[in-house]
């Protein structure tokens, strides 16, 4: 699945991903290959993601992400 993170600076993140573990503000999850669409506001926290045995994260004030079709669009104020 495709993980495309943006922030008003520029992309931060964009390429194929095994997971992604998000901090939304209804508690943080876990997305994986054919997750059901989901609109949803993040809070503060990791967004970590997964490339092939390599795990990544961005540190995140806030921001929104939107899933459907294996795309993952996330739209952020990265932790400077």
């Amino acid at each position: 699945m495709n993980l495309s993170i943006v922030a008003a600076s520029g992309s931060l993140f964009n390429g194929e991903v095994n997971s992604v573990k998000l901090p939304s503000t209804l508690g943080s999850f876990q997305v994986y290959c054919n997750h059901a669409p989901i609109l949803s506001s993040l809070t503060a926290g990791q967004i970590t993601y997964t490339v092939g045995p390599t795990t990544s994260s961005i540190s995140v004030k806030s921001g929104f992400t939107s899933i459907a079709d294996n795309q993952i669009i996330v739209v952020c104020e990265p932790v400077k």
